[in-house]
């Protein structure tokens, strides 16, 4: 049976965003995370996102999306609340201390490509292949046109060995609901990192449950 949040049968959809910058000197951010939510039933997820805009139109709040670094404190509250709603999606989070990257990974497209084939991986590896036919990965548009090609040429191999379709494609998370999901989980492990800032990352634990992966752990760049 289809599920009812999914308008394209056997169709695994993820959605991935980032937080922290690319720059590598000390004024930069310390951390760099890159956090993904996946899901069968894609609309379901958006829908509970969709209902809590309309609601916040209706009590008179200018909501067009929810981007969690620039929402109001009780507009992230009313969000935190709407994921204990949200069921069907699968969220998790790869961040890394940026001083701890080797040189050679020191760059948008390079430190993009390792965190993205990492997430990648994890989803393959989380769902069932026989529960898809298809995969579908929304990146946050985050790179150049010159800079996505060389992001494709690290993660089509890790879906090219499904032996399924795929389609990777770059757009801004604020077109979608899911995507503005994996904002908020990004955000929240960044500040848990970078400012000490625990409720947030807390709250996810008890309501979409992600996990997360240290992938300069003990210096070392670790691979799934």
């Amino acid at each position: 049976m289809t599920p009812r949040g999914n308008p394209v049968p056997d169709t695994l959809f993820v959605f991935i965003d980032e937080s922290g910058n690319f720059d590598f000197s000390e004024k930069g951010t310390d951390h760099f995370v890159m956090a993904g939510v996946a899901a069968l039933a894609p609309l379901d997820s958006a829908a509970e996102m969709q209902a809590l805009r309309y609601q916040l139109l209706a009590e008179g709040n200018d909501i067009s999306s929810f981007h969690a670094a620039e929402d109001r404190q009780f507009i992230r509250d009313r969000v935190f609340q709407t994921f204990e709603s949200i069921k069907n999606v699968k969220a998790h989070a790869i961040y890394g201390d940026k001083h701890r990257a080797a040189p050679r990974l020191q760059s948008d497209s390079q430190i993009h490509a390792l965190f993205g084939q990492g997430l990648v991986r994890y989803f393959l590896r989380v769902f069932d292949s026989s529960d898809y036919k298809r995969v579908v990965v929304v990146f946050d548009q985050a790179l150049t046109k010159k800079k996505q090609g060389d992001f494709h040429g690290v993660i089509k191999p890790e879906l090219k060995a499904l032996r399924k379709p795929f389609r990777i494609y770059f757009q801004k998370m604020v077109t979608d609901m899911n995507g503005q999901i994996a904002d908020y989980v990004a955000w929240s492990k960044f500040v848990q990192l970078e400012r000490s800032e625990l409720r947030p990352w807390r709250s996810l634990t008890s309501t979409l449950q992600p996990s997360d992966f240290n992938i300069f752990r003990d210096g070392r760049t670790i691979y799934y």
